[in-house]
């Protein structure tokens, strides 16, 4: 499936493959369905506006999609500081527009304007906070629904019951009573597994994607002040590597080149 993030294919697979032993076992209850998962996505759409639910679920897709692209900033503005030192600002700005990331555009296209560092600073910055803010937007959307599942789990609970105990006293036989307590176990059942197996780690994802994009963000905020202030390409890698913690390519390079030397 060309185009799907792989963990969104794999997050499907495992749900159908849920609902398919659910359903061999007996534990598929539509009703109990209906309440848990209704119940949570209805108050979640009721309690934010459509688009900062439609933000939240963008920001979602790509957590599901990010992969760590460290390496690939550091080899991009090794780049750009090599194209800037021999052919200058407008060949910059061309090259910077091939970039994939979109704030890595915007912020060359800042350093090529003419801004001073302080300008540059504030306006990258402002840019950061504006992707914080939209994180922890979603954040917060994918957080209540991991609390309204476990709860309307117990208000079906409660249902349940109260459907068990209306018919206890009429009832004639177990089957009278059973649905009430169907109801009354599977929707906590489903409520803990939609928080605890879904939402859960959902949102353990999406707080690890927004750590990393942070942290891709300092580093193209980095790069071109350095590639502003035309420093050399291998000094602008040294200066990332270490202040983003990120290992030394010379260093494994040459381990790579001793151990086959050994080997030989």
């Amino acid at each position: 499936m060309r185009g799907v993030p792989r963990s969104l294919v794999m997050a499907l697979a495992g749900a159908s493959i849920a609902t398919l032993v659910a359903g061999v076992l007996g534990l598929l209850d539509p009703m109990a369905l209906l309440i848990t998962l209704g119940g949570g996505i209805g108050v979640t759409m009721l309690t934010f506006s459509r688009a900062r639910l439609a933000s939240a679920w963008e920001m979602v897709k790509t957590a599901l999609a990010a992969v760590d692209d460290r390496e690939e900033i550091v080899a991009t503005f090794k780049r750009l500081a090599r194209v800037h030192r021999v052919e200058g600002a407008p060949a910059l700005e061309r090259a910077a527009q091939s970039s994939p990331d979109p704030f890595l555009r915007t912020a060359i296209a800042f350093a090529v304007d003419g801004r001073d560092t302080d300008e540059v600073l504030a306006l990258l910055g402002g840019e950061v906070r504006r992707h914080e803010a939209e994180g922890e937007s979603a954040r917060q959307v994918v957080l209540m629904l991991g609390k309204l599942f476990p709860a309307f789990g117990l208000i079906g609970t409660l249902i349940g019951l109260a459907l068990l105990l209306r018919n206890l006293g009429t009832a004639t036989s177990l089957a009278a009573i059973g649905p009430g307590l169907g109801i009354a176990v599977t929707t906590t059942l489903y409520g803990a597994v939609l928080a605890n197996v879904v939402v859960l780690p959902l949102a353990t994802k999406l707080q690890a994607h927004l750590d990393r994009r942070h942290t891709a963000m300092q580093m193209i905020i980095d790069g071109t002040l350095m590639v502003q202030r035309r420093e050399y390409p291998t000094r602008i890698e040294r200066v990332l590597r270490g202040a983003f913690a990120l290992p030394d390519t010379s260093e494994r390079r040459g381990a790579a080149i001793a151990l086959a030397d050994r080997a030989a």
